[in-house]
């Protein structure tokens, strides 16, 4: 079936061309498991350079382990501090020193939210028992506030984008990209940010306001970038997959399993991805699991 943007059409259920993946020089956070480590292997897998960047230490190595050619960073995406250490060592690392694909999916389910209303007393109880409960936090950290920061830090210093800013025509795609970027003056808009949503930014997740509030605001920074650095060069998309079977959704599969749900495969949502990064033509656009992980994916304009 073929999916048609302004345009560029996208036939998701051709085989993906991994052709554009070669070469590519793609920087990874939450890159030590699910999808994250999904999108490693299938990038490394057809010829593109690859940092993972993941707090977890010891399941980044062991992705090293598994597949030759991945460099791992540890990283905090909650501190600036650290993702500025993360940026400067992955251009140490990767060929020419820049960084051609961002793929940010560092990422927490977040807490859980007791709606029970409770007695203003609680406001100033020292009981344990009855004090005030604060809302859990954490989630926003790494999911929104950490990709904000990984995708504008990319972007402004990573990419190379100071070298041709000056002579960015005002619709980069309607001039033709260069296929090796080694012409003199000639852009390359093939640099490409994938931000990953869910159903949930359209939607919600029961009991989790939280884990909710992080996929509307992946939503609103893909409505922002989309147009803010499409100036510059860069491609931005959202990924909004229903459920995915991963470690970080592990606690509540079986209870959706029960209720019917149906769960996309880390592997498809990863096909997804280097498909959008390999469609050169395409921007601003997003693909959609639907409730049926054999349903194919469906690209929006917004």
């Amino acid at each position: 079936m073929a999916h048609t943007s302004p345009d560029h059409n996208i036939d998701f259920t051709a085989p993906l061309d991994t052709k554009q993946l070669i070469g590519r020089r793609v920087l990874i956070t939450g890159g030590a498991s699910g999808i994250g480590a999904g999108c490693a292997r299938l990038f490394v897998t057809h010829g593109a350079h690859v940092v993972i960047a993941d707090l977890n230490e010891e399941l980044g190595k062991a992705v090293v382990t598994e597949l030759e050619g991945i460099h791992f960073i540890p990283v905090d995406v909650t501190s600036f501090t650290s993702q500025k250490a993360m940026f400067a060592t992955a251009l140490e690392i990767l060929p020419g020193h820049e960084i051609d694909v961002l793929i940010p999916c560092a990422v927490l389910m977040g807490g859980f939210w007791d709606y029970t209303p409770q007695p203003a007393s609680s406001l100033t109880s020292t009981d344990p028992s009855t004090s005030t409960v604060e809302p859990p936090t954490k989630g926003l950290q790494v999911g929104l506030l950490g990709t904000y920061h990984s995708a504008l830090l990319c972007s402004k210093y990573c990419m190379g984008l100071h070298q041709q800013h000056s002579n960015t025509p005002s619709n980069p795609l309607s001039s033709t990209p260069s296929q090796s970027g080694s012409g003199p003056g000639q852009l390359q808009y093939d640099k490409a940010i994938i931000l990953i949503g869910s159903l949930a930014s359209y939607g919600s997740l029961p009991g989790s306001p939280e884990y909710t509030s992080m996929k509307w605001g992946t939503r609103g920074l893909f409505r922002s970038l989309r147009i803010e650095l499409l100036k510059t060069g860069v491609r931005v998309h959202m990924l909004a997959p229903t459920f995915v079977e991963t470690p970080m959704t592990a606690s509540i599969v079986p209870q959706l399993k029960k209720a019917g749900a149906s769960f996309a495969s880390v592997e498809s949502v990863a096909e997804v991805v280097g498909r959008l990064v390999g469609e050169r033509g395409v921007n601003g656009e997003f693909a959609v699991f639907y409730l049926f992980s054999f349903f194919p994916p469906i690209l929006y304009p917004l």
